[in-house]
Formats: structure tokens, sequence, C-alpha cells
């Protein structure tokens, strides 16, 4: 997993068009706005969770 991380922060572009690709064919199945910003808060929610269950602390908060 940390090798991924690795990978991914290297990559930006790779992310936006990773999160372009989603919420096109989220859009495309019928998926409603509040829908996909449910899911975006859902993986921000996770990703939370994840960061404190591995003493990791976010790039934001370290960077003030």
């Amino acid at each position: 997993m940390q090798q991924l991380r690795h990978e991914t922060h290297a990559k930006p572009r790779a992310l936006t068009i990773l999160a372009r690709s989603l919420f096109r064919q989220m859009r495309d199945q019928g998926y409603s706005t509040e829908q996909i910003i449910g899911l975006s808060s859902e993986l921000l929610d996770l990703v939370s969770n994840d960061l404190r269950s591995s003493g990791e602390e976010p790039a934001l908060a370290a960077a003030e």
C-alpha cells in the first residue's frame, strides 16, 4: 500500500484522469449529483480513518 501511495503521489495527472473517468461513468449510469457527493464524502471518511489508524498525518495538516 505504501508503494502505491508513492506512485500515485508522483503522478497527479493519473489521479485527475481517474477522477474524471469515475465521475463520467457515474453520471452515465444515472447517479445524481447528491449521490456522487455522498460517494466523495465516504471516500474522504475512509482515507481519514486509514490515516488515523496508521498514525500518519494528512499532508494538509502537516503543511500548517
